[in-house]
């Protein structure tokens, strides 16, 4: 990549819409090799659209949603209540990777209707406009890392996370303002952001937003009834102090979670920024801006709907999460084949860690914007 301190108010600029080049003799390997298995686990019952495993996983995590939640409203207690809130955004963010997630991408049901109507009973749970949510996610998966192409290099100013975002004095250890900044994240996602793309018509400040009649009702629906089942209930019937804490409490915990998962798999230093290599195709850019991490936890693969497995994920955005740990050696050997480089950062604390060093290397000034400043200080 290039150097993660490097860039200036001059490189704030998008082009065109990134392109690629023609699919790649590795592409097309690891396109065959991955259909032969795919094949191999429909016919054992596991089909790649509608996998019965992931809609397994589905029932218990809107079984522990449901159960957190009812032991917030029922609390004899503080103590009780933080508890359950706790538990129930962590039940939030799972049933956001393994449902929401899987349910936009048409993976989780085989039929596309069924697919639908899952993201719009998980925008009423957790609160997220689902067409905001799918256009955004559509930009990352065709040009992850490139600046302005990317939302999810987007801070509306907060954070530096790309060299091509121009330098400010308040980047300066970012690193150490990123936790609160990313513990705010589900606040002011569904709060307001949603809420400002919904009335100013963009998504940023680059890409603009055009939602129809039936999406804009879709959008004012789910968000009523978000805020009349999950938000209001506990400021009517817990004490106003513990549903204020609890409050706290579950979006700090919910937007760090999310926060940790999908920041390490795009934003360590090891990952490219410089936008698409004109010798590259679609998988090989999706592979240079893409990190796995604890693939060998059972656990983590399950809590995260595989998104750990992020090479996999975006190389086959439209297979269930439950085939990732079963692709990941066949990407790995056809990548070996061709001297691919897939990167892995090891355990998830490992991958946190390396997040953090991407951070404090991007909050330091760049070289030549130090310069101009002394000069102009002349």
């Amino acid at each position: 990549m290039s150097s993660p301190a490097a860039g200036s108010a001059r490189r704030e600029q998008i082009g065109d819409m990134p392109s690629f080049a023609a699919r790649s003799m590795f592409w097309a390997e690891l396109r065959a090799l991955a259909s032969e298995h795919l094949a191999a686990e429909a016919a054992r019952g596991r089909p790649s659209i509608g996998d019965p495993r992931a809609q397994r996983q589905a029932a218990v995590i809107l079984m522990l949603f449901a159960l957190s939640y009812a032991a917030l409203l029922c609390a004899p207690s503080l103590t009780a209540a933080l508890a359950a809130a706790f538990c129930y955004a962590i039940a939030a963010a799972a049933l956001g990777f393994g449902i929401f997630h899987d349910a936009n991408h048409g993976t989780i049901c085989r039929r596309a209707s069924a697919n639908l109507l899952a993201a719009r009973a998980c925008s009423v749970l957790l609160g997220p406009s689902r067409h905001l949510w799918v256009r955004k996610h559509g930009h990352h998966h065709r040009q992850p890392n490139v600046f302005g192409w990317d939302d999810d290099l987007e801070t509306r100013g907060a954070l530096r996370l790309s060299p091509a975002c121009a330098w400010a004095p308040r980047f300066r250890r970012q690193e150490l303002k990123a936790p609160f900044y990313y513990g705010l994240n589900t606040i002011e996602w569904l709060f307001w952001k949603d809420f400002r793309s919904l009335a100013s018509g963009r998504l940023n400040k680059w890409h603009s937003l055009d939602l129809g009649k039936h999406a804009r009702v879709e959008f004012l629906v789910c968000k009523g009834l978000y805020l009349l089942l999950f938000v209001a209930p506990p400021f009517f019937i817990l004490p106003f102090v513990w549903a204020v804490t609890a409050f706290i409490l579950f979006h700090l915990t919910f937007s760090l979670v999310l926060a940790a998962v999908f920041q390490v798999a795009h934003l360590t230093p090891d990952m490219e920024f410089d936008g698409v290599r004109s010798e590259d195709d679609w998988a090989m850019h999706q592979i240079r801006t893409s990190a796995n991490f604890a693939t060998r936890s059972n656990i983590i693969t399950w809590f995260t709907g595989g998104l750990n497995h992020q090479i996999e994920h975006h190389l086959f955005p439209n297979v269930a999460h439950t085939h990732y740990p079963g692709l990941l050696p066949i990407v790995r050997a056809a990548a070996g084949r061709r001297g691919v480089e897939c990167h892995d950062l090891g355990s998830f604390s490992s991958a946190v860690r390396r997040h953090f060093a991407l951070l404090k290397l991007l909050g330091i000034e760049p070289a030549r914007d130090r310069t101009e400043r002394l000069e102009n200080a002349l």
